[in-house]
């Protein structure tokens, strides 16, 4: 603690008389800044700034933060209550700042002839009389410095505005330092997501023509022998990594908000079915009796098809995981009308292990699998009830899940409000229906996944051309119009989205088909695909469903 100068005039605060405290005042004030704690550091420094001009009968206070501005220190204005609020965001240099003078003090200074003290203040803070200043310290740091000024002879301070800014000065220290750790927590959960981007990308681009040369060498193989029988197994795997691929993206999505929906008109029996095949393998192996209620009607509404399927194969999935062998999973299709509108619930219920009543509240919290005592099977990162629920909601719907207890099985219940669509669905070509062969351009660097891609699309009869960059593929289109061209948007030099560009720039380009083909899954890129001139944006490893899809003729 270091002396402070005799220039400068300073008032010993004790020696004032003391008024009695406002204990009912202070507390209101308290309660006040703990339901600030979630909320943003600005947010809860104007809280005590404001509490502290309201206990201290002050005309202003504030709170002003040591900073570093062209390599010089400051003290930065950053919350402030009362007549001086016009100053906030302002900073003073150090050496004309009496909070400097309390920091290196490390105690409250009351300061009686501030402006002439502080020549520097003069213009901006005209008026004030007396200011009362103290450190906000934690952990032995200097954070920043709490005051409150007079500007009339009816306010002086004493030892008890000293006391109540001293308490405020800890609540402050303890406000910035819990606003520092959620900063920190915030960049490193954005560090997190990042990472998790890149994995995935890197471990998408393999999967496609990994799975692409899985499909193509069944295809070559005789049905049902030993062949086809293990590269089932190769082909189940490369599902499971696609899934656990879009498991840990969709989490990551979670976390900063940013799952979304593509919405269109949905038929309930596709999504059903599509749920179906993605658990029948599963429901096979545990020899299990799945079966479907209700599903009679032609049910059709506005939602995102993908997102729906997910949803509903979770709550599958979940059934199927944990039911015993030999046990039974019930579908029902239940529509009702309530409250004026028609609703959807489908329910997913089973005989299996059950769930303990104390876990039921936790089931929807992300890797809730890890931290209670229901035993996993069949791996999973334990994110896909959460990442169901918040699809769910998007869609204004609600899951729950119950149970009877331990062994006493679950009921699961997706409730849909129905959503008339105003557009319609396009249904790829069914697998093995005749289609008119196509020309087809493949533009990526990776040889792997060029091979494998135009393989599969050479057996199903399109004439298909490769190019490994962007330059090669601008001289293909130099004396070569193809239909449709799949463009890697990650390549070296000119990447897909350069490429694009200069594809449209030329009119006699226009009536190409550009698909982007990228492992980087996110809303932003999907929108720079679409600006750049893209018709679609896929996700690697590319649906072969939608790729045949889109390399039939087009309707006129």
């Amino acid at each position: 603690m270091l002396p402070v100068p005799a220039k400068y005039s300073l008032a010993d605060i004790q020696s004032r008389p003391a008024r009695e405290p406002d204990w009912r005042a202070q507390s209101q004030a308290l309660l006040g800044l703990a339901a600030l704690q979630p909320e943003s550091r600005e947010a809860l420094l104007a809280g005590v700034a404001h509490a502290a001009l309201s206990l201290c009968c002050a005309a202003s206070a504030g709170i002003s933060l040591p900073e570093m501005a062209d390599g010089n220190p400051v003290f930065r204005w950053h919350a402030i209550a009362g007549r001086l609020a016009a100053l906030q965001g302002q900073a003073v240099p150090a050496a004309d700042c009496p909070c400097a003078l309390t920091l290196d003090g490390g105690k409250p200074l009351l300061f009686t002839s501030l402006l002439d003290d502080f020549p520097a203040l003069a213009a901006s803070c005209a008026g004030v009389q007396e200011a009362l200043i103290v450190p906000v310290i934690r952990g032995g740091r200097n954070l920043a410095a709490l005051w409150v000024v007079s500007m009339d002879d009816t306010c002086r301070f004493g030892p008890e505005d000293e006391r109540v800014l001293v308490e405020l000065a800890q609540v402050a220290g303890a406000s910035l330092e819990m606003a520092g750790a959620r900063d920190f927590s915030k960049r490193e959960t954005q560090r997190y997501s990042e990472v998790i981007a890149v994995l995935a990308h890197e471990f998408r681009n393999p999967l496609g023509p990994l799975e692409n040369s899985i499909d193509g060498l069944r295809r070559l193989t005789p049905a049902q022998s030993t062949q086809w029988q293990l590269l089932d197994v190769a082909q189940r795997q490369v599902r499971h990594l696609k899934r656990l691929m879009d498991e840990l993206q969709d989490a990551a999505r979670l976390d900063h908000g940013k799952l979304g929906l593509n919405l269109s008109e949905v038929r309930l029996d596709d999504v059903i079915a599509d749920a179906l095949a993605c658990v029948q393998e599963r429901v096979t192996a545990h020899r299990h009796t799945l079966t479907v209620t209700g599903l009679a009607d032609d049910i059709r509404f506005a939602g995102d098809q993908v997102r729906l399927v997910q949803v509903v194969a979770n709550l599958l999935s979940n059934a199927v995981r944990y039911t015993p062998d030999g046990g039974r999973v019930d579908l029902l299709i239940i529509r009702t009308h309530q409250e004026g509108r028609d609703v959807l619930e489908i329910v997913v219920r089973d005989n299996g292990i059950g769930i303990d009543a104390a876990a039921l509240p936790h089931l929807f919290e992300p890797f809730s699998q890890f931290s209670n005592a229901r035993p996993r099977h069949e791996g999973g990162f334990g994110i896909g009830l959460s990442i169901s629920r918040k699809l769910a909601e998007l869609h204004g719907g609600t899951p729950t899940v119950t149970s009877g207890g331990a062994g006493k099985g679950t009921v699961a219940r997706l409730r849909l409000p129905l959503q008339t669509a105003e557009a319609t669905v396009a249904k790829p070509a069914p697998r093995g229906e005749k289609i008119a062969p196509a020309q087809i351009l493949i533009v990526d660097d990776s040889d792997d996944a060029r091979f494998a891609l135009a393989t599969l699309l050479e057996m199903d009869g399109h004439h298909v051309k490769t190019a490994n960059s962007g330059a090669s593929a601008l001289a293909l289109f130099d004396s070569w119009k193809p239909d449709l061209a799949l463009v890697d948007l990650g390549m070296p030099g000119m990447d897909g989205l350069e490429l694009a560009q200069r594809l449209r720039a030329h009119p006699c380009r226009a009536g190409v088909k550009l698909v982007a083909l990228t492992g980087r899954v996110s809303e932003q890129e999907q929108r720079a695909a679409l600006d750049a001139g893209f018709d679609a944006h896929l996700a690697k490893p590319v649906d072969m469903e939608q790729v045949r899809a889109m390399a039939a003729p087009r309707e006129h």
